[in-house]
């Protein structure tokens, strides 16, 4: 059975949320959280070491404070039993938050916010019992390039001396992803932020084919690895944001034993399953089952 077949996705909208509040916001929660216990004993079951944790594992995190939820107390307790199972079986788990995170923003609000937004997953990332490290990163985007205000370079020393303003915590989690869109920020762009911060690059595969840089896939790929802290397997990423499946074979340039790999597919678990040659790949896009939730959502999973 596949975790889709257990329980629908639990979220919740704006309007909902005004009306109900914070004690609904913690139900809502609490019940993510023990959902995320079943996924790691699920992803264990099925040979899955790396798990991206929903964004809205605790709806319009950011938003509030954790401890104002009158769950607060049985939410910290089932993170940590989470956060030891997955340790237990040597489970990587990550966050990807919105594309509304913009570090970069010249609107200080939105910042602000952003700023927020990071320190909430970063506190999720406490409460599972993890250390501070990209091990498990949260990883996101610049956000803008804002060329009306300015170069490229002026857009990431504003997300510099925002990204300085976070916790110690928060910031040693923080890892940066190259974008999709030509003129956006490549991962030839993204070294300028490393050289600046340290941060470490999340290389997307796909998203460079779109935006090099003028770098080669090998030469994207190799120095997004050269900015991860030693001890710390470097992440990158095989998204298909559109498509339901992906079709191997993967080709990672001879760091195939030193990488962790992450699959960005609609159908997320029976994806990474139909790479593996565990379940079949429907040929015909007809018979594809469409999965319930977007590309932010998708399944990120360990290959190796």
């Amino acid at each position: 059975m596949e975790l889709r077949e257990l329980k629908p996705p639990v979220d919740c909208i704006q309007r909902t949320k005004d009306a109900k509040g914070l004690p609904y916001l913690g139900e809502l929660c609490l019940a993510n959280c023990r959902d995320l216990l079943t996924m790691i004993q699920w992803n264990h079951e099925h040979g899955i070491r790396l798990f991206r944790i929903s964004s809205v594992i605790c709806p319009w995190m950011g938003t509030f404070e954790l401890q104002q939820l009158p769950q607060y107390e049985e939410i910290s307790s089932t993170l940590r039993l989470a956060g030891d199972l997955s340790r237990m079986y040597g489970q990587r788990l990550t966050f990807h938050p919105s594309h509304f995170v913009k570090l970069g923003a010249p609107d200080e609000e939105l910042a602000a916010k952003s700023m927020r937004e990071l320190e909430a997953h970063s506190q999720i990332m406490d409460l599972l019992g993890f250390e501070p490290s990209p091990w498990n990163k949260i990883n996101i985007h610049i956000g803008g390039v804002y060329s009306q205000l300015g170069s490229k370079e002026d857009t990431m020393r504003r997300w510099a001396d925002n990204f300085a303003k976070l916790s110690h915590a928060c910031r040693a989690r923080v890892t940066v992803e190259n974008d999709d869109r030509p003129g956006s920020y490549s991962l030839q762009d993204l070294l300028f932020l490393h050289n600046l911060i340290g941060v470490p690059l999340v290389f997307d595969f796909h998203h460079h084919k779109f935006c090099t840089g003028g770098l080669s896939e090998r030469e994207a790929f190799e120095a997004a690895i050269r900015t991860w802290p030693q001890g710390v397997r470097p992440a990158g990423r095989k998204p298909h944001a559109h498509s339901d499946y992906v079709r191997g074979p993967l080709t990672l340039h001879g760091w195939e034993d030193r990488v962790d790999v992450m699959i960005e597919a609609k159908c997320k678990e029976r994806a990474l399953l139909g790479l593996r040659g565990d379940i079949p790949i429907p040929e015909d896009p007809a018979e594809y089952e469409e999965a319930p939730l977007g590309e932010e959502e998708a399944v990120a999973l360990r290959l190796l």
